[in-house]
């Protein structure tokens, strides 16, 4: 128990020192992503963490390589953790982007590893939650792409989604 008490902090601290993700020149061809968290977990809240990179293998050592970076970060209760790009980001369009996304409360997390390749002029929204309680501990999470003229969700599946071992 003391091990995990102490890894929490390491990885947050870890994955804290990587670089903060730069958008595509607004003239690549590009396309938007939001993420949303919604976890049932204890009162003093909770944090989702979400970095990406875009080297072929989802898993494995490639979050610490150079082409990491820090994607999202959401917090809902927590006001030692500042939220990085809450409103979403632009990716490149036809480029395969992988995802570590990890969800904290307390003692608690989850990760996640997903991977997609966006479409010029499309907009996605990546759905994580869960519960993040000692008794219960899971998560998901879910790729939609928004239509915005018919104001519609379509869910899609990810190129990659699962655990990494």
């Amino acid at each position: 128990m003391k091990k995990i008490a102490l890894l929490i902090p390491l990885i947050i601290t870890g994955c804290a020192g990587m670089p903060d993700y730069v958008e595509p020149k607004s003239t690549t061809p590009s396309a938007t992503l939001k993420v949303t968290n919604d976890f049932d977990a204890p009162l003093l809240g909770y944090s989702t963490f979400v970095h990406t990179h875009t080297e072929t293998e989802t898993c494995g050592k490639s979050f610490g390589a150079e082409s990491g970076a820090r994607l999202i970060v959401l917090d809902k209760g927590n006001p030692l953790i500042s939220e990085l790009n809450p409103d979403g980001v632009k990716l490149s369009a036809g480029r395969k982007y992988s995802f570590m996304i990890m969800s904290v409360a307390g003692m608690q997390n989850c990760i996640i590893y997903a991977s997609f390749s966006p479409e010029a002029d499309q907009n996605y929204e990546i759905k994580t939650f869960g519960k993040l309680r000692s008794y219960d501990n899971s998560c998901e999470a879910a790729l939609f792409r928004y239509d915005e003229l018919n104001e519609a969700y379509t869910s899609i599946d990810f190129e990659y989604y699962g655990q990494c071992k």
